[in-house]
């Protein structure tokens, strides 16, 4: 009798992740983390009845509780249910390594983007090293199924790295990652390519913050020219010619603070472009009007 409520029990846990899910993609986000918080709290409650079976369930309960707060902006509570999740996968792990070593490894570089998020940098370094050291291992004895997590990962590791100042190693971390993107965006384009250009910007941020303008450029460039070849398809979104009007800028202000003005025309149009695709009109304006002072001062 106990276990056959326990399996409906379990039932229950999965069918509110699958609400959670769906609420989410919604946009309701307080619905969504309140069918997460259910889940959790059921899958908690037969975790400690059984902890052989229901252990599982409990570390995704937690995984997706965490993404729930930071959707919402509750860091704390994030980084909370995300050190729970990595307590429990961890444990999972050293029981069953080929299984739960991927998820340990995704716990870990989600909790060092939410302790970064909270102002912990060396935590976040080290936990984000540890995902990273997990993925190489697994992406060694199979890379077709781990190497694009390897590459998530040596991109949080980078944006960990610098984040403490330490840009010459974030850059050996990025190139890494643009290296290994880079490749898979050839081989499966539409899967990989936002991934790709999304290491691109990483890397000639900075390489710009290590005062290398030139690569830096060349890095904003190649990344522009990707998204703004995705920002033109029916599936873009405002967030994506939002996120683009933010690159090209970038890439425009490192070219006219090298005194390119005629390059940076390009990148000002194609930022002015995105932040009205993006329904930014005060942007396109600034945007508008420092074209027509760059254009004034080439004369």
């Amino acid at each position: 009798m106990r276990a056959e409520h326990g399996a409906v029990e379990r039932r229950r846990v999965l069918a509110l992740g699958r609400r959670s899910g769906e609420l989410a993609a919604a946009g309701r986000h307080e619905e969504a983390l309140a069918a997460s918080e259910e889940a959790l709290e059921i899958a908690r409650r037969l975790a400690e009845d059984d902890r052989d079976t229901h252990l599982p369930d409990l570390a995704l309960c937690l995984a997706g509780a965490a993404m729930r707060y930071v959707r919402l902006g509750r860091r704390r509570d994030a980084v909370r249910a995300g050190c729970e999740a990595v307590t429990v996968r961890r444990e999972l792990a050293r029981a069953r390594p080929g299984e739960y070593l991927p998820h340990l490894a995704g716990s870990l570089n989600g909790l060092a983007c939410d302790l970064g998020r909270i102002g912990m940098p060396e935590a976040a370094l080290d936990a984000a090293r540890e995902a990273v050291g997990i993925y190489e291992g697994l992406a060694a004895r199979s890379p077709a199924a781990h190497e694009p997590s390897l590459a998530m990962a040596l991109h949080t590791l980078a944006q960990r790295t610098a984040s403490l100042g330490r840009l010459e190693e974030a850059v050996l971390h990025s190139t890494r990652a643009v290296s290994i993107r880079r490749r898979l965006a050839a081989e499966n384009p539409p899967a990989y390519s936002v991934a790709f250009a999304t290491a691109l910007h990483g890397l000639g941020w900075q390489l710009a913050a290590l005062g290398r303008r030139e690569e830096a450029i060349a890095a904003y460039a190649e990344s522009v020219t990707i998204r703004h070849r995705l920002a033109r398809s029916e599936a873009a979104q405002a967030a994506d010619h939002d996120y683009l009007a933010t690159v090209a800028g970038e890439w425009a202000d490192l070219l006219m603070d090298a005194g390119r003005l005629p390059a940076a025309m390009e990148p000002l149009e194609i930022a002015r472009s995105a932040s009205l695709h993006a329904g930014d009109t005060e942007r396109a304006d600034r945007l508008a009007a420092l074209m027509e002072r760059a254009g004034s001062s080439r004369v």
